[in-house]
């Protein structure tokens, strides 16, 4: 397998890149995407794998520069097996050709030699330029196994401009085995980047889209805001402080003498490669008016009940009800399963008002494994959320 260079990435699918693949990173304009691209190029040659980057676009003084200021880290072809064809070669081949036929037999030579010289394992195409001179037929030809070693991997980057249809009919023609669409939305937050798993070859269940931030150099896939809901003494407090390295909650102790929170609980974790806020809710009837606030902009919901508490679920179904008209992935905790008295799923399903389609995990909130159980359970479910 070839790493993608982002872990997250790789156990998404599957644990990376299957040789011989060939694979497209395509971005939108204006999105903060060229990461993609030399996290895969830097996890390569950390493998010591011979490679081939055609950058027609630029110097390779020029992107190993690049490399340098977004990797933080100096690139040396001397160091590594990295060969190139960059724009000096291209302006020498648009000058010695009269045609666009002859341009494209030098390429397909000058491609076959440099791979069969350095024993080429991995090429690196940014496309742009070889889209523009020669089409898209005929500029994936010269990137395909027709120029290029049948048992290499080819990894594309495109700046595309015609969207989501022209990268759909890209799978639908098989023109690679994976498609990985870089983009920007406006929601569910007001502006982030995310990228889409939009094809594979070897599965079809594989679509995801993620959130993502670049930060130190590295892509780091990203769940801004997880809201952690449901009625008073549900468990609320206890889920994030289990679930997070570092949290923040506002308690008191109320005329009943249990604790009760009075503002926000607030949580982080880096867990499985990703950033995740976590955001916990009084559950009192009185900050109701709070709550679609709160879950404006959020990416999923743990709703959270007292399983041994029959009378909570009439308060559960209320907040349910707020949660459902934000169409966004929610999970049911149902907390307190080391206590005698538990409800069961059918009659939580039944009292909440949820189908089949919404997970319930019965869990005790004090154990980290079921925490993270449910996290890992919603995340799944927001990365298959189509933004």
């Amino acid at each position: 397998m070839i790493s993608t260079g982002m872990f997250g990435i790789d156990d998404m699918l599957g644990g990376g890149i299957p040789k011989g693949s060939r694979v497209l990173y395509s971005l939108e304009p204006g999105v903060d995407g060229q990461l993609f691209m030399i996290s895969t190029l830097s996890a390569v040659l950390e493998k010591g794998q011979s490679c081939l980057v055609i950058i027609p676009h630029t110097t390779v003084d020029a992107f190993l520069h690049d490399i340098s200021q977004l990797r933080g880290k100096t690139v040396k072809p001397e160091d590594n097996h990295l060969v190139f064809l960059d724009s000096v070669d291209r302006e020498r081949i648009q000058r010695s050709t009269s045609s666009r036929e002859a341009a494209e037999r030098e390429w397909q030579a000058r491609i076959h030699k440099l791979c069969t010289d350095n024993k080429v394992e991995v090429i690196f195409g940014y496309f742009d330029m070889i889209y523009e001179d020669f089409g898209l037929d005929k500029g994936l030809s010269l990137l395909s196994k027709a120029s290029c070693p049948p048992e290499a991997t080819i990894i594309i980057e495109l700046l595309n401009f015609e969207r989501d249809t022209f990268l759909e009919s890209l799978a639908v023609r098989k023109s690679f085995d994976l498609i990985l669409a870089i983009k920007s939305s406006f929601r569910p937050l007001p502006h982030f980047n995310y990228f889409t798993i939009l094809y594979t070859s070897w599965s079809t269940k594989l679509r995801r889209s993620v959130p993502f931030l670049v930060k130190n150099g590295h892509i780091v896939p990203y769940i801004p805001k997880i809201v952690v809901t449901g009625p008073p003494e549900s468990g609320k407090s206890r889920f994030v402080a289990s679930a997070t390295e570092l949290g923040i909650s506002v308690d008191r102790t109320g005329v009943s003498g249990a604790v009760t929170t009075v503002a926000m609980d607030f949580g982080w974790l880096h867990w499985q490669d990703f950033d995740i806020t976590l955001y916990g809710t009084p559950g009192q009837p009185r900050f109701d008016p709070m709550l679609p606030v709160i879950l404006n902009n959020a990416m999923g919901v743990v709703l959270l009940v007292d399983a041994t508490n029959h009378e909570q679920l009439a308060r559960a179904r209320y907040l349910y009800k707020i949660i459902n008209r934000m169409h966004v992935p929610i999970i049911i905790a149902a907390n307190k399963k080391d206590l005698p008295g538990m409800i069961s799923d059918e009659e939580i399903r039944k009292g909440i008002g949820v189908g089949k389609t919404v997970p319930v995990h019965f869990i005790s909130a004090h154990q980290k494994d079921d925490v993270r159980a449910v996290l890992e359970s919603l995340v799944d479910s927001i990365t298959q959320f189509v933004y």
